[in-house]
């Protein structure tokens, strides 16, 4: 009895928006408003996102606040009726706040450097499309936990901080990086082969989000099939089947493959497998390889909740590219894991500056050990 599933959903629904408005009501009794006071105001792309934020709590030097700046784009897509806001993560970084004592609790201060070429904050939201810079604040603590999302205004002034305590900063920092070198190992399976260095993603390690793919897909391939058998909508039967099947095959894929970077004398090769069985194979010259360029390969997001996964690839003199790590989590965790692999392969990083390019852009410049 369709109808009577779909009456099912309403309660559920209810009983969502109810639990939501209690975590939330918890979540500001105990914080409170959490206001952010911006340094430089607004933003800057070329220059630096930063500023202070008051908690109403008591400090606490074990207590971590991640901070994730996204820049988005919204539009609507659809027709009629059908139509709908969507929003898509263009660029992406995760931070750590450095905890101090604040008037009325703990003050976290955060800066981010941010590369030139994103897109400003759209002012006239009337419109179907517009940008958006959002700052979400985080943190797993004993009891309530906080989750506060802030729409900023950023805008290409190339403006520093002018107010922020450097070496506050660099300590956040330092510690962001260490969680993030701990992240990199953990992914990635290190060996020495009789060429040199083995370094492999294994298989199953997107098994959470391949996970939600599957079901997702085979919920949007069960509504084609439905619709294509017994409702006598052969066309959008065929396009919900036809997107299911995809996000089936790409969780798929998603889950089952692996990647291996080997360090075979004077070449660096990969090999690209499904199942244990490889798919694709890449080779490039130690003495021709130049420096490393990172990239947004997939982006999930959950609500107002986005994740922009990178890849890191190696680039020689004519410009070839070859990936050499993948699944890293914001800009901060990319630019660690192109250390980490110049690291482990004897490679000498000359990094560029940190703010000359967007999430495509190359961020180091890495010259073949001699």
């Amino acid at each position: 009895n369709m109808p009577a599933l779909l009456g099912l959903l309403f309660p559920l629904i209810g009983i969502g928006l109810i639990t939501w408005a209690v975590k939330r009501t918890l979540e500001w009794n105990r914080f409170g408003p959490a206001p952010v006071t911006l340094d430089p105001f607004p933003g800057s792309i070329g220059g630096h996102v930063g500023g202070t934020i008051d908690v109403k709590v008591s400090y606490d030097t074990r207590a971590k606040f991640s901070l994730t700046l996204t820049n988005l784009y919204s539009y609507v897509s659809g027709s009629g009726k059908n139509r709908s806001r969507t929003e898509r993560a263009e660029w992406q970084d995760t931070q750590l706040a450095h905890v101090s004592f604040g008037a009325n609790g703990s003050r976290l201060s955060f800066r981010f450097d941010v590369p030139e070429n994103l897109s400003e904050s759209d002012a006239d939201k009337s419109t179907d499309s517009y940008y958006i810079w959002r700052l979400n604040l985080r943190a797993d603590l004993p009891g309530v936990d906080i989750d506060r999302d802030y729409e900023i205004p950023v805008y290409a002034t190339g403006e520093n901080s002018a107010q922020l305590s450097e070496i506050s900063i660099e300590q956040a920092r330092g510690e962001q990086q260490r969680i993030n070198v701990q992240v990199i190992e953990k992914l990635v399976e290190l060996t020495y082969e009789a060429g040199g260095r083995a370094m492999r993603f294994p298989m199953g390690r997107n098994l959470l989000p391949g996970f939600a793919g599957l079901v997702f897909g085979s919920i949007f391939t069960g509504v084609g099939s439905y619709l294509f058998q017994y409702e006598n909508h052969p066309f959008m039967g065929s396009v919900f089947g036809g997107v299911g099947l995809l996000i089936v095959v790409s969780a798929f894929y998603f889950v089952s493959n692996s990647l291996e970077v080997l360090q075979d004398g004077r070449d660096i090769r990969t090999v690209r497998r499904v199942l244990g069985i490889a798919i694709k194979r890449g080779q490039m010259r130690r003495a021709d390889f130049v420096r490393f360029s990172k990239k947004a390969s997939s982006k999930t997001h959950s609500g107002k909740t986005h994740i922009i996964h990178y890849s890191i690839s190696a680039v020689d003199r004519h410009g070839q590219k070859l990936i050499v790590g993948e699944g890293f989590k914001g800009a901060s965790q990319a630019d660690a894991a192109a250390d980490f692999i110049a690291r482990q392969f004897g490679l000498t990083p000359e990094k560029k500056s940190a703010r000359d390019g967007g999430a495509t852009s190359d961020d180091y410049d890495l010259l073949a050990a001699d």
